[in-house]
Formats: C-alpha cells, structure tokens, sequence
C-alpha cells in the first residue's frame, strides 16, 4: 500500500483492481486497528447490496464525510431514519410521476438553450459547468416545485466548495478534529452557510405556493403532519441538490466526450434525434424515449464506463461469510462500479465504447439473482431513488441539444479523470458548441 500510495490518491479504482488482479476477489488490507475488504466478485457484491444486505450499515468514512454536507439524507443515512425518509419520498420517484416529467426536462433543456452566448456560428464554455447548471434547472422543475428563486449559481458554488473540502477531508492520512479553524474547516463552514440560507428560501419559496406531488412538497406536507423534523428537511432537499444535479451532470458530460470521441456513435445519436417529431406546444413527453433507443444504450454504456458513484462502501453489523472468508463485525467493506464494469471477465473488450452491449440479449439488468456486474446506481434496497429519474432525464437532455447543437469537447480522449465524491472530469471541459440548425 505505501509503494502505491500515488496510484491511491491519483486513481484510486486503478488501485483497486491491480489489488484483485493480483490477489483475488476478497482482498483484506493490513490496516491498523481496523479491518478494511475489497470484494470484486459480482456475486459477493450482490450478497452485501442485496442477498444480505440487513448484515450491512452505511456508518462509513465515505458516508460519515459526505454527511458534514448532506446531513442525514438518503445518501448517508441509515436504519430507521433512512427507512422513514425513503417512505416519505418515494411517491415522488413513483414511475408514472417520473414519466410525467419529461416535459419539464425538456422544457429546461429548451429554456438553457435559449441562454448558450451565441458568437457567430459556435461558442466556447466549460461543458461540465454548463450541465450541472442545467441539471440543477431539471431538479427545480422536476423535485422542488418550480425555478430557484435566483439562487442557482449560489447553491451550485456552495455545494460544489463544500463537497471539495470534504473529499480533501476523506484523503488525511490523520483526521483533524471539526473544532480546529483549518483554512479547509472555514471554507466548509462558509459554504454550508450559503447553502444552508439558500435551501431555507427554497423551502419558505415553495411552502408559500400551490401544493403538488413534488417530492419537496411531500417533504413540507411530512414537516406539517410530524412525520419529519426541519433539519431533516433541509438535510433531504440539499441531498437532492447533490445528488440530483451533480451525477446526472457528470453522466452528461462525459456521454458528450464519448460521443465526440467516436464520430460513428455521434452520427446514430444525430440521425436519431433528427427523426424525432417536432415537439408539441409543451415540448416532448416520455413517449419520446422509445424512439431514442440507441441514445439510451449511450447513457447505459457511459454509467459502466463512468459510474458517478465510483466507490460504494458498507460497514459490517455482523459477521459474514463472502467468497469463502469469514468477515468480521465492524469491517470497511469497499465495492468498486468503476473497477468490476471495467473487468474484461464480465465485459469483453472493456475499455471500449460499444453502446449495443444494452441491446437485446446483450443487456444486464441491475436486478435479478445473477452475479452483479452492472451496478452504476447501487442495488437492493438502497438503490438510488433516483435511478429512473435519471435514466429518463439523461437520454431527453442529449436528444434536445443534440437536435441542435453539435457538442465538441477539446482534446476529448486526453480528459484526466477526478475520483471526488462523483467521477468528474478533472479542471471540467471545454467545448465548442456549433448550431445545427
């Protein structure tokens, strides 16, 4: 581990598989005080997400870090607090609701559209910036109940400071105690200051209109009936920020990069859109999407390729045994979406972009009883509630713009990748966006 340390900190994933190449798919590292086991087989990753998950918490270091931000949301939550909170947001995620807002998505896709700095015939900007000002647009519309009351770019910057701190936080060989006025510890504080005044306007912005299904409204209606506190509230509508805008950000950017990397993928995606129907006075609804079926086998194969949530980790209630080996109470157990979507022994040809592994027979589901090597959003019970979300608001976005922009991101295959809380392109990524029609 000391020999690798570079490996660690720069590609942590690549370390992680040279560690199961080498020594297996149960690897037990030489931690002090601690027991800390990476386990790689997709049948050991599926017993600890799904076949037992109950001997499984998510009281992590990942998730305890992550917590400092997001508080005790879905994301970092666990037991009886996460159980009543996913009760309470659930018929926000319902699959017909999810449906029903693909006309918002395409709405917001439209209106950001109408806001891209037209230079002639092509304009520069950071892509990755210019996503998750969209997806924050798309999460508004879609879970909090209408535009953010001028508030964006503050909540974007605050979020994207705090999470920056917190990842650098994760990365000390030695913890540093909250009460300690570090320069990392003030930065923090400052940015959930921020945060914290723009959710409460969110929420007071939203309490003010017309009830509805949004997933924040069912958030005020469970504060009203005593079934939630207000920093319980506030811990879920900043984990939707988080969680709604910044992966679903990612995925988009690098989907932009893969395509341009490979012109034929482009050419499919273009000729696609291009025979879609023209959008009605509201826009598209979610019938769309089954006539885009190799834009979604894109999104597909970019969450093996790029799962936002690289590292998924898991504290162990009780003993347990995987692969063969006794695992004790209290072990770190780390899985890996990056590294096992990216073994050649479940998936030929690996590193290679081939969005047709999603048709037909070739396709592998996230659920079921096999061995688990597609797991971008996690699995079992604490599957991201947002999964379907996502899968319809990623595929709607790309055929928006695609239908009339060209994407063209700057040396796309020389991207270097930033392992944070979310796999983002390190320094974002500038595009050139050209109008197609």
């Amino acid at each position: 581990m000391l020999r690798n340390i570079g490996l660690m900190r720069r590609r942590p994933p690549a370390f992680l598989a040279q560690c199961a190449e080498r020594y297996g798919p149960v690897v037990r590292f030489p931690m002090p005080r601690s027991e800390v086991w990476l386990l790689s087989d997709p049948n050991d990753v599926r017993r600890v997400l799904q076949g037992n998950h109950k001997a499984y918490g998510k009281r992590t270091i990942q998730y305890d870090t992550l917590a400092l931000v997001t508080g005790s949301g879905l994301l970092a939550s666990d037991a009886d607090l996460w159980r009543r909170m996913r009760r309470v947001m659930s018929p926000g995620f319902h699959h017909d609701l999810v449906a029903s807002m693909a006309t918002a998505v395409h709405e917001a896709c439209v209106a950001w559209m109408g806001r891209v700095p037209v230079e002639g015939t092509a304009t520069e900007l950071d892509l990755d910036a210019a996503m998750l000002e969209l997806t924050l647009d798309i999460v508004a519309a879609t879970l909090l109940g209408g535009p953010l009351a001028g508030r964006a770019d503050e909540l974007v910057g605050a979020v994207m400071a705090a999470l920056h701190v917190v990842v650098a936080k994760a990365q000390q060989p030695l913890p540093i105690p909250e009460s300690w006025p570090t320069p990392g510890h003030r930065r923090l504080r400052r940015s959930l200051s921020v945060l914290d005044a723009a959710v409460d306007d969110v929420i007071a912005t939203r309490r003010a209109g017309q009830p509805g299904t949004d997933t924040l409204w069912l958030l005020i209606s469970a504060l009203d009936e005593g079934l939630a506190s207000e920093q319980e509230v506030r811990d879920e509508v900043v984990t939707l920020i988080v969680a709604g805008h910044e992966t679903v950000a990612a995925t988009l950017t690098w989907s932009w990069m893969l395509l341009a990397a490979h012109p034929e993928a482009e050419q499919r995606v273009h000729a696609e859109v291009d025979a879609l129907p023209e959008p009605g006075s509201e826009g598209w609804d979610a019938g769309v999407l089954e006539l885009l079926p190799y834009t979604r086998a894109v999104v597909d194969e970019c969450l093996r390729l790029y799962p936002p949530a690289w590292v998924i980790t898991r504290r162990s209630l009780e003993s347990d045994v995987v692969g063969g080996f006794e695992l004790p109470p209290g072990a770190t157990v780390i899985l890996s979406p990056y590294a096992v979507q990216r073994d050649e022994r479940w998936w030929p040809s690996s590193e290679e972009f081939d969005p047709e592994r999603f048709f037909g027979d070739r396709a592998l589901a996230e659920t079921g009883s096999g061995p688990l090597t597609y797991f971008p959003f996690g699995a079992g019970p604490r599957l991201c509630i947002g999964r379907d979300l996502a899968l319809m608001e990623a595929p709607m976005v790309i055929a928006a713009v695609a239908r009339a922009l060209r994407v063209r991101p700057r040396q796309p295959r020389a991207i270097r990748e930033d392992f944070g809380v979310t796999l983002r392109p390190k320094g974002g990524l500038r595009a050139v966006l050209t109008w197609r029609r």
